[in-house]
């Protein structure tokens, strides 16, 4: 009894996030699922027998989950900080680097092919400025190259994701020394940018999704990553840690499905933006009490949380979200499978093709995306870091490697 107790118990690891795995799966999934959906209109209600699973609410806010890979980002770039495993400035942004332009770059290229040959869009100087957006990550700044681009609009999210990296390095030294006063400073002025500049408005799309009012996001991350780190050290309280951080991950995940549910009843446009920003700070705390409660719990939600399908899933999930919508998109048009429609078979329910169709573009978006991460993504990363090595040694020859990404 007490050994199987003790295998219960057992710590976590403070530099590797067990929740980590499946919260980015179920996030990346349900953005796609979302994206999907809006071409498809296949009911998102699940039946086997008497059994009905009615995911209508959590589908049709789909696009909530992105706050979630947000407050995910911020965790996991903050944890190394918060065990004092920070790199210099110059390899954080290396290792960010090699992990997202070689994916980036092909897709911007292979969407631009496309956009190129579309007649209203390939006059000169409105391709170049999208373009240009994309390639500086300022693509959600301007209204030609987010919510009118023609090469991939959920690319905004990476724009804000740089922008975030920008500042890490300088902000997380400081947050881990006041982790109080700059998490408050942060909600605070993330606050104060959504409810006395952005909601306002009247018409908030530009400015809804830009990173002053992502701060509370980042924020909520950041602390979940201070708390576990300093949490998941303290082996003579361990019992009660993981009690504690089994209930936290089970009521965190309570409480998003019924932020979710409640999103679910707005209608309009820049109804859901307003409900977007109305729930932002509390949805990303719910996140991270999931992070670091899951993470911090007894070792069998940890196996639950974090195994070999759920790793590998997480591995090819960056490819699958930048890539899913614009290929729904595609095969949609291609025709692929078939419909009998002359044209949007959703709208007149061809329900055979809607269940055909949702399949065929989450089987093509993880084969693509498993071929690209591993032919792509990991051998470029691979020759980056080689190349980084050799150049710092030439250049610092009595300077120790810290760049490794």
């Amino acid at each position: 009894m007490r050994e199987r107790l003790g295998r219960w118990l057992a710590p976590p690891d403070p530099g590797r996030a067990a929740a980590a795995d499946l919260l980015r799966v179920f996030c990346v999934f349900m953005v796609g699922w979302y994206h999907i959906w809006q071409q498809s209109w296949l009911s998102p209600v699940l039946r086997v027998g008497r059994f009905r699973l009615d995911l209508t609410p959590q589908v049709r806010t789909g696009y909530m989950f992105v706050d979630l890979m947000l407050v995910l980002s911020g965790f996991l770039t903050y944890l190394p900080y918060a065990n004092r495993r920070e790199r210099p400035a110059g390899a954080f942004y290396l290792r960010r680097a090699l992990r997202i332009l070689p994916s980036y770059w092909l897709c911007l290229a292979v969407m631009l092919a496309f956009a190129v040959a579309e007649p209203d869009y390939a006059d000169g100087p409105r391709l170049f400025r999208d373009l240009l957006a994309h390639l500086g990550f300022v693509q959600n700044l301007f209204g030609f190259s987010y919510n009118s681009t023609r090469l991939n609009v959920v690319l905004w999210t990476l724009a804000v994701e740089v922008q975030f990296y920008l500042i890490l390095p300088a902000l997380a030294p400081v947050f881990r020394r006041h982790p109080l006063p700059v998490y408050l400073a942060m909600t605070g002025a993330g606050l104060c940018f959504m409810f006395l500049w952005t909601a306002p408005m009247a018409d908030t799309v530009l400015y809804v999704n830009r990173l002053p009012n992502m701060l509370v996001v980042y924020a909520n991350g950041m602390l979940a990553a201070y708390l576990y780190a300093r949490l998941a050290r303290a082996e003579a309280r361990r019992g009660l840690i993981a009690a504690l951080g089994t209930l936290a991950c089970v009521a965190a995940a309570w409480a998003v499905f019924r932020i979710l549910r409640e999103q679910s009843h707005v209608s309009g446009y820049e109804e859901l933006r307003h409900g977007q920003l109305n729930w932002r700070w509390l949805l990303s705390l719910c996140g991270g009490a999931f992070l670091a409660g899951g993470s911090l719990g007894v070792a069998p939600l940890r196996a639950l949380l974090s195994n070999p399908p759920a790793r590998f899933l997480s591995a090819v999930s960056f490819n699958f979200y930048i890539w899913h919508q614009w290929l729904a998109v595609k095969l949609k048009q291609w025709r692929i499978p078939p419909y009998l429609a002359a044209s949007d078979p959703n709208r007149v329910g061809e329900s055979p093709w809607q269940l055909r169709y949702t399949l065929t573009c989450f089987l093509a978006a993880l084969a693509l995306a498993t071929l690209l991460t591993w032919l792509v993504e990991r051998p470029c990363a691979r020759w980056g870091r080689r190349l980084a090595e050799k150049l710092r040694a030439r250049l610092f020859p009595g300077l120790e490697s810290g760049a490794e990404p």
